[in-house]
């Protein structure tokens, strides 16, 4: 009986073993919370990812956990990049939060829902260093409610 019981955790240990070394690894896995009374437009949410493989290429994903309570369908975003050497760029991006019928495309539970909303897929950095991302928001109103935290992933690319 006893070896039944090692054989089984043997097996069980090598596939969860196996199954994390098939797993994409996170370069930058990283979220800031936003304010409860609601996100200021000139409020940005900073992050900084030290890419040390400029060869590889990354998927980078915004994450974003939004309350029930949240008007909208969608949310437009500001991202800025400013990479080592001081080099900048911004770029406008729309993520979908809701379906048509107004249900939430994220995951959830209670009022509180999460997704992550694709990016940049297959880029490669110009050099390797700190790259700071900045997002804002781009919506009409001066402060968003319903947003609760907003993130940044960075994964190496799936070849």
């Amino acid at each position: 009986m006893k070896n039944l019981i090692a054989l089984g955790l043997g097996l069980a240990l090598g596939i969860v073993m196996t199954l994390g070394a098939c797993s994409r690894s996170d370069t930058f896995n990283g979220y800031v919370p936003l304010p409860a009374n609601g996100w200021p437009a000139d409020s940005l949410a900073t992050f900084v990812a030290n890419i040390t493989d400029a060869s590889r290429p990354y998927d980078i994903a915004i994450q974003l956990r939004n309350q029930s309570n949240y008007r909208y369908s969608n949310l437009w975003l500001f991202v800025d990049i400013i990479g080592p050497d001081g080099t900048q760029m911004r770029d406008t991006l729309e993520c979908q939060l809701a379906n048509p019928d107004g249900s939430w495309i994220g995951g959830g539970w209670g009022s509180l829902y999460s997704l992550q909303c694709p990016y940049r897929l297959g880029t490669r950095f110009a050099a390797e260093g700190n790259y700071t991302f900045r997002l804002g928001h781009g919506m009409r109103h001066a402060t968003l409610q319903g947003i609760h935290s907003i993130g940044l992933r960075i994964d190496t690319a799936e070849n």
